[in-house]
């Protein structure tokens, strides 16, 4: 996809890109929410493939985090007795289990702006949606799927996910913190990113 000559792409991470995605992380959530350096490692180690990078013309500008949780470490961080920080590798599924997967969690979405610009381009977060199905099927079998949980980070991050028919489910963090964990049906959250896409679409062509 383009924007002007702009070519837009999300690929896989590389070992290599994790400090750059922790460093993103920090600007954008702050260190306290941002999830430790160690932890980042774990996770990528046990599967990879939820970890993606989103470029405009070769420069990096976004990143997505998808984890794909066992049920009964789910069940903890839905009554909010653990938090992002406590997953650990052994909490994941493994790329060879994606055919168990049941329920993803969107650690963290962050778009920022190409150099010299001052917002996102549209047409990176439309980017973002033409690319959802396959980076669902890579982390696992879509037509298993069940739910799609994720925190809110800012007002701006809550507006993003109850946009998107995200409901909130349960406290991640004491109340005087303003994190809250959302959840989304998958088939509900598929079918509202798809008219969002092609609304999206048809404004980048006017």
């Amino acid at each position: 996809m383009s924007e002007g000559g702009a070519a837009c792409q999300v690929r896989p991470a590389t070992p290599d890109e994790l400090d750059w995605i922790f460093r993103l992380e920090v600007d954008a959530y702050s260190a306290e929410y941002a999830v430790a350096r160690r932890t980042l490692d774990e996770w990528y180690c046990a599967n990879p493939e939820g970890f993606s990078v989103l470029t405009m013309n070769g420069e990096k500008i976004g990143q997505i985090t998808i984890l794909p949780l066992r049920p009964v470490l789910l069940e903890s961080f839905i009554r909010g007795t653990i938090l992002e920080q406590d997953i650990h590798a052994t909490s994941l599924h493994t790329p060879a289990e994606r055919g168990l997967v049941r329920n993803l969690h969107v650690e963290s979405i962050i778009v920022r702006s190409p150099s010299g610009r001052s917002t996102p381009p549209l047409k990176a977060l439309v980017c973002l949606g033409r690319n959802f199905p396959h980076l669902i099927q890579r982390v696992c079998e879509p037509a298993n799927l069940e739910n799609v949980y994720a925190l809110s980070a800012s007002g701006q991050g809550e507006s993003f996910i109850t946009g998107l028919g995200f409901r909130r489910v349960a406290s991640a963090q004491d109340k005087s913190r303003p994190r809250g964990l959302y959840v989304a049906e998958f088939g509900a959250l598929k079918a509202n990113i798809y008219g969002l896409y092609n609304r999206r679409v048809r404004k980048t062509k006017t």
